[in-house]
Order: C-alpha cells, then structure tokens, then sequence
C-alpha cells in the first residue's frame, strides 16, 4: 500500500467529503452560539486630538511657470 496514491477523480471526492463533514460540524457546533453577536451600547462622534498637516514635496526636475 506504500507505493499507491490516490489521485484524480478519487482523491477530488475524498476531499470533498471530508470538506463537506467539517461543514456540517461546524454548522452544528455554532448553530447555538452567540459569539458572533454583538450589542450597540452608544454611537458617539470621535475626537479630533490632532490637526491634519501636509508637506508638498515637489517633484524632482519640475519647474512651475505661472
């Protein structure tokens, strides 16, 4: 049996079986669950601690004719 590999067609169905088993696990497991919720306490606007600034670096070679 060591020199024997599945592949093709065989192996294809083998994975998605094994896929398909881990689904329905995990369906089952989390079908209870509510760790995925989440309750909205308050909606509140953020602070603005912080100016926005900007350096212009002029590009290299550029000249500006006005």
């Amino acid at each position: 049996m060591n020199s024997k590999r599945i592949n093709g067609a065989a192996l294809e169905m083998i994975m998605r079986d094994v896929l398909h088993g881990m689904d329905g696990f995990t369906n089952e497991v989390c079908s209870g669950s509510e760790m995925g919720r989440m309750e909205i306490i308050a909606v509140e606007e953020a602070e603005n601690s912080s100016q926005e600034k900007a350096t212009v670096i002029p590009f290299p070679g550029a000249t500006r004719k006005s």
